[in-house]
């Protein structure tokens, strides 16, 4: 539960500033907020001086000490400054007999911390290095180098989830305003974050495998080159030389961590397009999905074959047998024997008294008187010859 109270607006001015700080659509660069403990020693007092200098003006540096704050035991005050001063991240610095030179980076979501790493200082250098400045313009944007494998190492273990809060803790500190475009002569030095090569052992709880961090300044200086389009481009080293040793570390929760990156679409933002991709050259390529087709309905052309499935054709075969087997068939032999007669003898045997090969029959009307001569013969019954 967040120390701060719900302030109710009373009048216009009221509202417009607590809606200012409601969640916005695109939300404006995180703000630092920079502060010591107890004790702050000269190695301490540099980090702090030269953080604020290269994230001004948005940062906040809180010169009073500050007691009784410890952030991995209870980070209940630090989520109270940083939510009073309006910071997303914290940077704060403490000096202790059991953790000496000790530097903690934070970041905040919804008035909770989110994630949260604990950075020891090596002084191992002389106080002429410690004490170098660096002179860095207002707002201006560095590139930022990221050297190390260790960096692109995106395995479930536990040193790649410490490398990957890092970077990001490294980029919300230092990155600045998101803008479109950048003038060359804006570039003007260079922030080398160097992972450092760690113990053999895979234990994370000794303090000797703890991941080691370098950070560099470089201001960017352009020569005459051979080249009229290319310059030559030298890095001259500028500013404090840092080491530190990984200490103790807080991973963020995986659901406030999916919460804390939600946002809507941005205003210039392009609608994503369903089921189209672009391949390696460019093309665009749509994927359609289609349902079970019914070839029933599929349109074929128009022949008679066709038009008769194997359904009609067995109901056909069904109904012929029935028929068949309600007939009632009668044989030859079965004529001959009740006195009928056969159409077609071609043997010509004499077995048959009736109906002998090349009889004429007549099939007019039965008569008994014979033709007369000189009658009409188109007029008489006709004759046909049955074989």
């Amino acid at each position: 539960m967040s120390l701060l109270r719900e302030v109710k607006p009373r009048n216009a001015r009221t509202a417009r500033i607590v809606k200012a700080r409601e969640p916005q659509q695109v939300e404006s660069r995180k703000r630092v907020l920079l502060l010591h403990g107890t004790k702050c020693p000269l190695p301490i007092s540099t980090v702090l001086t030269t953080l604020a200098k290269l994230t001004q003006p948005n940062s906040v540096k809180l010169n009073k000490k500050n007691d009784n704050i410890h952030p991995f035991e209870d980070p209940a005050s630090l989520e109270f400054l940083a939510g009073k001063n309006e910071c997303g991240v914290v940077v704060f610095g403490t000096h202790s007999k059991k953790r000496p030179n000790n530097i903690t980076l934070l970041r905040t979501f919804d008035n909770h911390v989110l994630d949260m790493v604990e950075l020891l200082l090596l002084t191992s250098q002389d106080d002429m290095e410690i004490n170098r400045r660096i002179e860095v313009g207002v707002e201006m944007k560095p590139m930022i180098l990221f050297a190390g494998s260790q960096w692109d190492d995106t395995s479930s273990s536990a040193q790649a989830s410490i490398y990957q809060t890092l970077r990001s803790l490294f980029l919300d500190l230092f990155q600045g305003e998101e803008i479109p475009a950048i003038d060359v002569a804006g570039l003007q030095y260079v922030l080398m974050i160097a992972a450092g090569e760690s113990g053999n052992s895979t234990d994370m709880n000794d303090p000797t495998n703890k991941p080691l961090i370098h950070l560099r300044w470089y201001k960017v200086s352009t020569k005459r080159s051979t080249s009229p389009k290319i310059p030559r481009v030298e890095l001259d080293p500028v500013g404090p030389v840092f080491d530190f040793r990984v200490g103790r570390f807080r991973e963020a929760d995986p659901s406030v961590m999916k919460e804390a990156l939600k946002h809507g679409r941005r205003p210039n933002e392009a609608r994503t397009k369903k089921n189209i991709e672009t391949d390696l050259v460019g093309d665009q390529i749509g994927r359609v999905h289609l349902g079970k087709q019914d070839l029933s309905q599929l349109q074929t052309r128009k022949m008679k074959g066709l038009k008769r499935t194997h359904a009609d054709i067995e109901g056909e075969e069904n109904s012929t047998n029935g028929d068949l087997d309600g007939e009632d068939f009668i044989s030859e032999d079965e004529d001959i024997a009740g006195g009928g007669m056969v159409l077609n003898d071609e043997n010509g045997s004499d077995e048959s008294s009736v109906g002998a090969s090349g009889d004429e029959i007549s099939i007019g009307d039965d008569s008994d008187e014979e033709m007369a001569d000189g009658d009409n013969v188109d007029a008489l019954p006709k004759r046909q010859k049955l074989s």
